[in-house]
């Protein structure tokens, strides 16, 4: 985003931006792969979905809350954000007048 916006031109941004994008997703195969063709430079992957992980129970746990807290708190956000939006695009409309007039009389 920050290079899409750094052109003055949005269509040399855009091909710009597309460009970095292609080259980051032929990188991700290749950053995945990389703990297995060097593995002398990292250790083996802990965390498999194919097979049995290595990573002690004791961490495992932890870290699964920690990825499902992640996503839980991810997807709260982008509610939260879209509600927001809803309200500033329909700011002029009656029926969030009405809502917003019964939820100040409930409380």
């Amino acid at each position: 985003l920050a290079l899409y916006d750094a052109y003055r031109e949005q269509r040399s941004g855009s091909r710009a931006a597309a460009l970095v994008a292609l080259v980051g997703t032929v990188n991700i195969p290749i950053i995945y792969k990389s703990v297995d063709w060097w593995s002398s430079l990292h250790q083996p992957a802990s965390l498999k979905f194919t097979e049995a992980s290595t990573i002690d129970a004791q961490m495992l746990q932890p870290l699964l809350l920690a990825i499902i807290g992640g996503y839980v708190l991810f997807a709260a956000l982008v509610i939260a954000q879209l509600r927001v939006q809803i309200v500033l695009g329909e700011n002029r409309s009656q029926w969030l007048r009405e809502h917003a007039l019964v939820r100040t009389n409930t409380q």
